[in-house]
């Protein structure tokens, strides 16, 4: 079972890795409504098109969870509307469905949910030992020039990009200084506060289970935040880990129940710093050496029996 979109082609990459005998089932909330189904204690039922689908404890199927719905299904929804009621009733189904019926998930929703959570990432590498910036949420700016150095970036806590007016805008991370005028704004948006940390090599890690994979990115003449210069995404090369960048995304990932991650961390003069855990990112914007067996551990992943 995959929860997700025909049309991501992450999806489409890992069935097209899934083993001919595989019976395998792709939904997401928007899509749910498109064949009879019935659920009821603990089994759905759905009768599609070229199989009959069951998922029950009984049935031993495995499952990850790319998206719960398509990326623009919410967008331009008035809050209260019919709409929004019709859609949280779906978006209820699903994820009842994801808790109830038995299934051996990569990445349970729950999991998920709590891992997308930037503080929750946090306080997971601090409790175990794995650096990370310092960093505090605050609505006082003199508590930023208290807490953390001269230079500080700011990361929005909440999503980092919305829509105005139909038009797209993403909140990339930003340098300031810590007495910035601009500071004043964490009065009415909470945003993470952190110390700025000078990477040489911006490093995207891949974990899936308890295998890793590992790229690099030269940092010169990159913007603070790569994913704002769009031939970044491109020019990654696939990188040998240092032990420390492998153990510690292993540890992290394990912690916070994500058999599935992608993650950023930064190499430093001072050492590697992990900076943002991504439980369902993407990867196939990698090289190949990483692009290849991260899609063929997922669907193994998926092929093989209960465990």
């Amino acid at each position: 079972m995959i929860v997700g979109d025909q049309g991501d082609p992450h999806v489409a990459a890992v069935l097209a890795r899934l083993a001919p005998v595989s019976q395998s089932w792709v939904v997401n909330a928007a899509t749910l409504a498109e064949n009879p189904y019935v659920l009821q204690d603990a089994c759905l039922s759905v009768r599609c098109p070229q199989e009959h689908v069951m998922v029950s404890p009984q049935t031993g199927t495995r499952g990850w969870i790319r998206r719960l719905a398509p990326a623009a299904w919410q967008r331009g929804m008035v809050v209260e509307s019919l709409e929004a009621a019709e859609k949280t009733a779906w978006l209820s189904l699903l994820t009842a469905v994801l808790r109830t019926c038995g299934v051996e998930w990569l990445t349970g929703i729950d999991a998920l949910v709590a891992a997308e959570n930037k503080l929750v990432q946090h306080a997971t590498a601090v409790r175990l030992g794995v650096p990370t910036p310092a960093t505090l949420v605050t609505n006082d700016p003199s508590a930023v020039r208290e807490a953390i150095g001269p230079d500080i970036v700011l990361k929005p806590l909440g999503p980092g990009h919305f829509f105005d007016q139909d038009q797209p805008y993403t909140i990339f991370t930003t340098l300031m200084r810590n007495d910035d005028v601009r500071l004043a704004a964490l009065a009415e948006t909470p945003f993470l506060v952190q110390t700025r940390i000078c990477a040489r090599l911006h490093l995207r890690v891949v974990t899936v289970g308890e295998q890793v994979w590992g790229a690099a990115l030269d940092a010169a003449n990159q913007p603070l935040d790569w994913r704002a210069a769009p031939i970044a995404h491109r020019s990654f090369t696939a990188a040998v880990l240092p032990a420390e960048v492998a153990h510690g995304a292993l540890a992290v990932a394990d912690a916070l129940g994500l058999g599935y991650s992608s993650q950023d961390w930064a190499l430093a003069d001072e050492g590697a710093f992990l900076l943002d855990v991504n439980p369902a990112g993407q990867w196939l914007f990698l090289p190949q050496q990483v692009t290849v067996p991260v899609t063929a551990a997922l669907a193994a992943w998926l092929s093989s029996g209960p465990r």
